[in-house]
């Protein structure tokens, strides 16, 4: 999933004043209160519906808001959804592998009352499978459920607004048996083939319960309105519930200004007592948007904030590489945690959309010459990259599986700085007409583009561009047919603006990254390799072997069989080299150290628990 953020927050003075509580945007020296965190990052979420949503930022709110119905440790980097949430216990399993039976917990209600059990299991399934937004994590649910195949299918193929996708939902809710609810307390799930990873693809938020009642009586047209029709029209992923939340989950929403602030109120009847130490002191939770990396520094320095984001390429302002230690007493850096989010360039090998209002505007990529890909691949300066942005805090990324999960095998990936190499590539691109063609539709100029905030994203597309130039500019770099000397510039998106500009192809490049829905490869191959797959999609790569050796590698149950199968989709992502590989990131994270809990610990599979959280200042 595009959890492409590493999060952080904001400067909130918190004033009470009287039964309410008023809040000055503005810095000052007071610390918050020890019953309010204030966190500050960068960007927005895309969507707070978890059926929807596809991203970090979104992904880490409604980690606190909602539930699934397993959870991973929170106190242990364990990569295995092994803790029981919603679900009373482990799953029972049938022998042939394909029916999950699940007993629930009794006694949660949502956070407007309404009683949670297996309907609502069962609901919002079918909710999630009903919107099926191509750009959201439905896939993951859908693909090993009975009938979901074609459901998918039909998604990709017609758009879920399309007859043959109403069509075959419906056949797939009435005939299909896939969600059966066996008593108020138990569900079942029946599975096309055995699918080992099934209970992690259904922790990830996509498997989230949302209030039935209230996404029904919120819906946006009443037509939706009853608990059959789901609350939404079919693909509505633009729907009230994109803005709201109503989960069981131990905070809820309370407001919600983009490029401002999120705020979040403890839900003071929450169903779960936990052990952890000082669980439910923070009864309220702000998460502000500041652009700036120097300003949240500055106020986490100042305690006006309890953590931040603190980019890599920033490290060394607060990490000594010597004593291997934070330089600030006031402020705890956590490091040491292995990463399973890689970052890469994506080439967009099929059309840019640079329609604006009613006029088509289309325009050829250059990047569908594979010359043109490893040439870029060549012109990229990893070791520069890894020195100036990374500061030791992540390595080389060596293809789509990363460094550390089964199936990797990045013995394919060799790619270095290596301008004579890449003058060789472009040089043999230059041989095709159309080639020169393409450059000169785009005016022979090219945009990297990066969010906004990201200074780590924002040095690669500059070391980039150091690259294409010092390529371009070289005495042996091919000019024939050109109308101008090729340029490049970068430019900043906001994040969610950015991942518009992403899924609407409007991008020749674009600089990412992908953080793990679940620790299986299928969660690597599927979104870069297969042809349904999010960015396979987003940049119009669509290989038959590399699908069928996907479809394949998902069912096998044989390791070794299937370690074949991902080295051979490997060593075709390799040759064709529809993205460029920069790196795997390790941990680094700050806040202040009056702010602890096991809320904190570092997991790859999930991000900071609030509820798991407590602050102590110092009495002096």
């Amino acid at each position: 999933m595009e959890r492409n953020q590493l999060l952080a927050i904001v400067v909130i003075v918190v004033v009470v004043a009287g039964a309410g509580v008023a809040f000055v945007f503005m810095q000052q020296p007071g610390r918050p209160p020890e019953n309010t965190l204030i966190w500050e990052t960068i960007g927005n979420p895309d969507y707070m519906d978890p059926h929807v949503n596809y991203e970090s930022f979104g992904s880490w709110v409604q980690f606190n808001i909602y539930e699934t119905l397993y959870t991973y440790p929170w106190d242990s980097a364990v990569t295995d959804p092994s803790v029981p949430l919603l679900a009373a216990s482990a799953p029972v399993l049938s022998a042939d592998g394909k029916n999950y039976t699940i007993t629930l917990r009794q006694g949660i209600t949502f956070h407007d009352g309404t009683p949670f059990n297996a309907s609502c299991v069962k609901w919002n399934m079918e909710r999630a499978m009903k919107i099926f937004y191509p750009d959201g994590p439905v896939w993951m649910v859908a693909e090993p459920l009975v009938g979901g195949g074609a459901v998918e299918a039909a998604a990709f193929g017609d758009g879920p607004t399309s007859a043959a996708f109403k069509a075959a939902f419906d056949n797939w809710v009435e005939n299909s048996s896939a969600i059966i609810v066996m008593d108020t307390y138990v569900i079942r799930f029946r599975l096309a083939d055995p699918y080992p990873a099934f209970i992690a693809a259904i922790t990830y938020e996509v498997g989230a319960m949302i209030s039935p009642t209230y996404a029904i009586a919120h819906a946006s047209d009443a037509a939706w309105a009853t608990w059959d029709a789901y609350g939404v029209d079919y693909g509505e992923y633009e729907n009230p519930m994109t803005t709201q939340t109503c989960g069981t989950g131990p905070y809820m929403l309370t407001n919600w200004v983009p490029d401002q602030y999120i705020e979040l109120t403890l839900y003071e009847d929450y169903w779960r007592t936990s052990t952890s130490t000082g669980a439910g002191s923070l009864e309220k939770v702000f998460i502000r948007t500041n652009e700036d990396v120097n300003g949240r520094s500055l106020n986490l320095r100042a305690g006006t904030t309890d953590a931040c984001y603190w980019p890599t390429t920033n490290a060394l302002d607060i990490w000594s590489n010597v004593t291997d230690d934070s330089t600030d007493p006031n402020i705890f850096v956590s490091t040491g945690g292995y990463s399973y989010t890689v970052t890469f360039f994506g080439f967009n090998m099929g059309i840019i959309n640079m329609t604006t209002g009613a006029v088509l505007d289309e325009k050829v990529s250059p990047f569908q010459w594979l010359n043109f890909r490893r040439a870029a691949s060549w012109a990229m300066d990893y070791e520069a990259f890894l020195s100036a942005a990374v500061n030791g805090f992540g390595v080389q990324g060596k293809g789509c599986i990363p460094i550390g999960m089964f199936g990797h095998n990045g013995s394919a990936y060799n790619w270095e700085y290596n301008l004579t190499a890449a003058v060789e590539e472009w040089n043999l691109a230059m041989a095709d007409p159309n080639f020169v063609d393409s450059l000169n539709e785009l005016d022979n100029h090219l945009v990297l583009y990066y969010n906004s905030g990201n200074t780590v994203r924002e040095q690669g597309c500059l070391l980039l561009a150091d690259g294409l130039n010092a390529m371009w500019g070289d005495d042996d770099a091919d000019d024939t047919g050109l109308d101008a000397a090729m340029t490049v510039t970068t430019q900043a998106l906001e994040w969610s603006n950015y991942l518009d500009a992403i899924r609407e192809k409007r991008m020749a490049i674009f600089f990412v990254g992908w953080a793990p829905d679940y620790a299986d490869p299928d969660n690597y191959v599927y979104p870069f390799a297969y042809h349904y797959g999010t960015y396979a999609q987003r940049i119009s790569y669509n290989d038959t072997d590399v699908n069928t050796w996907y479809e394949e590698a998902k069912i096998e149950t044989d390791e070794t069989a299937r370690k074949h199968l991902y080295n051979l989709i490997q060593e075709k992502l390799a040759e064709d080299a529809p993205y460029l590989w920069m790196y795997q990131a390790t941990e680094f994270r700050t806040w202040r150290a009056w702010l602890h809990g096991d809320g904190l610990v570092y997991n790859p599979m999930h991000q900071a628990y609030f509820y798991h959280m407590y602050k102590t200042y110092p009495t002096t």
